[in-house]
């Protein structure tokens, strides 16, 4: 698969590099792609990346990964011209300036606006929750991580299911695009947790669950 990891940060390294040693084609998408950073992440992520210009990342990829600060989302996406029918992996969260909270996530969320904002594109919003060493290694002493993810398209939700899962992590369909008002939350109680109460980003979240037939509603 063709991946345009657009961010060289600590996110779209973690998982662009994860992509290319699982034996996917990445593109990191940078603004100056023979800047020492985005080659030191090119190198990092081995023979299967390579990097070009957000503009020149996108074409004839399978799927985009939108991995760059939540005010610059509306912009670039803008600048990428028409999007209809590519997979866009949101793994932003709408952190305001002092990342103490959300600027929409409840009655709106991130990702919501990022499929106005992408007319035809098939958004999934995922890995918005888990930190950029979990995604480098979401096993924890032989148990994985779970990630959520949620979208209309089941297409570009199997794409993510497989990416996701090819990384290490337990994949979960957490239903369609609109729950991302949930997921996007959900992110602030992880750096509450791993930040302001200390447990570091080596932590992350696990659904366990029972194999039992649920009582029949009356």
């Amino acid at each position: 698969m063709k991946i345009a990891v657009l961010g060289t940060g600590n996110v779209g390294s973690a998982l662009g590099t994860g992509w290319a040693k699982a034996g996917h084609e990445v593109v990191f998408g940078s603004r100056d792609p023979s800047s020492p950073k985005a080659l030191a992440v090119v190198a990092a992520a081995g023979e299967n990346a390579r990097a070009a210009t957000v503009q020149q990342a996108v074409v004839g990829a399978d799927a985009i990964l939108l991995a760059t600060p939540w005010p610059a989302t509306e912009w670039l996406l803008g600048s990428l011209g028409n999007l209809s029918g590519k997979v866009i992996i949101d793994c932003i969260n709408p952190l305001n300036e002092t990342f103490s909270g959300l600027t929409h996530g409840h009655s709106i969320s991130g990702a919501e606006l990022v499929a106005a904002w992408a007319p035809g594109a098939h958004v999934v919003k995922a890995f918005n929750s888990v930190s950029a060493r979990v995604m480098s290694d979401p096993n924890f002493d032989g148990q994985p991580a779970t990630l959520f993810y949620c979208g209309d398209d089941t297409k570009a939700k199997q794409v993510v299911h497989q990416l996701a899962t090819d990384l290490g992590f337990e994949a979960a369909d957490a239903g369609p695009l609109v729950n991302a008002r949930y997921l996007e939350p959900l992110a602030m109680l992880y750096i509450h947790l791993a930040i302001r109460q200390g447990w570091g980003s080596n932590t992350a979240f696990h659904v366990i669950k029972r194999d039992v037939k649920e009582p029949k509603q009356q």
